[in-house]
């Protein structure tokens, strides 16, 4: 009788340990993966993966473009790969631009552009215009196009997703309750909708030259924004009576933040750049600028140094990459690829 005690009691005894030994490697299977995340330019960014003061980064197109075709970097994720139709840059305007032909002139020139970039005839004149407009060679911009989406309108279901991320992250001081009516606000589809029923119907249609003059602001060197080059490089926005240097101006900035800065001040009437800034705009400054047509989606990559061993987000793990900075497009992709990370901003 006893040895037979004996015998189930080490049995029991092996059995608890193995399950001890299991619990162990599921939690370690499970621990908690960390990224440590840092904003930079994006000039700073690449100089930073070339000596290694970060493993990667994530940013729009054509710099990771640039970076591969340089040999430093390498694709790890692809926005529009792991976030179909995700929130991306929008043309907006001041609420005080109210002048009807003005906002209908401007988001026609912006349709026909964009119309034009996704027109397979004109391939290899959108290369063209992309290497002059970004400043790179045409085979970084022929890459850099690839990954970037030239939509006409933005998805609202999208903004809504990328609003939730950008919520639960603290990005946002005020929440409205009616997220819906909120978005609802400041998407204003009439305008749009108008224009593409007029084209659709006869692509030739153009609406009449307007009066007054109009200060448009872009980010410099940043592929999203081709469709205002090519409006410009295609005479669409002389044949509603825009004629640059004379009553309209193209302005230059550097990130989001600078645009809204500028619309705060009255510098800048209607822009072109990311939604998530125009958000927290609204919400944390009680701007009022609103959203008449979409630019793109997709056009923003993790990549990581060439010859790093790093194959996989969970490679990453413990590393730091940068961004251009909590708010931005960037930084709520960044989210969407490292979702299940402790994301430390420093």
């Amino acid at each position: 009788m006893k040895k037979y005690v004996y015998i189930i009691s080490i049995i029991t005894i092996l059995l608890l340990l193995l399950l001890y030994a299991g619990t162990i490697q599921y939690e370690k299977s499970h621990a908690q993966k960390t990224i440590i995340v840092v904003s930079m330019t994006a000039d700073e960014m690449s100089s930073a993966l070339k000596n290694g003061t970060i493993s990667g980064y994530v940013s729009w197109e054509p710099h990771p473009a640039k970076a591969v075709i340089e040999g430093y970097g390498r694709y790890l994720v692809n926005s529009k790969d792991i976030w179909h139709d995700h929130p991306g840059c929008v043309l907006v305007k001041s609420e005080f631009i109210t002048d009807e032909d003005m906002i209908r002139a401007l988001v026609w020139a912006q349709l026909k552009g964009t119309r034009f970039i996704n027109d397979p005839a004109n391939r290899e004149k959108v290369i063209e215009y992309a290497s002059v407009f970004t400043e790179i060679n045409a085979e970084a911009a022929k890459l850099a196009l690839n990954d970037t989406i030239y939509n006409e309108f933005p998805d609202k279901n999208e903004i809504k997703a990328g609003f939730d991320i950008l919520d639960k992250a603290g990005g946002f001081k005020n929440r409205p309750e009616d997220i819906d009516g909120f978005l609802s606000n400041i998407i204003q589809n009439k305008y749009y909708d108008d224009i593409r029923q007029k084209l659709d119907a006869d692509p030739d249609w153009t609406p009449p030259p307007v009066n007054g003059s109009i200060r448009f602001g872009f980010l410099e060197r940043n592929i999203h924004y081709l469709a205002v080059y090519v409006a410009q490089e295609e005479g669409y926005f002389e044949k509603v009576g825009l004629i640059s240097g004379k009553n309209i101006m193209f302005m230059k900035f550097r990130n989001g933040l600078a645009i809204t800065n500028a619309f705060a001040q009255r510098e800048v009437d209607i822009a072109t750049f990311g939604v998530t800034p125009i958000l927290r705009y609204w919400l944390n400054d009680n701007g009022r600028i609103y959203i008449i047509n979409g630019v793109n989606s997709g056009g923003t990559a993790l990549v990581v140094k060439a010859d790093s061993d790093i194959r996989s987000i969970d490679d990453l793990d413990g590393k730091t990459i940068a961004t251009s900075g909590f708010g931005s497009i960037q930084d709520l992709v960044m989210r969407k690829i490292f979702e299940g990370f402790e994301i430390k901003t420093v």
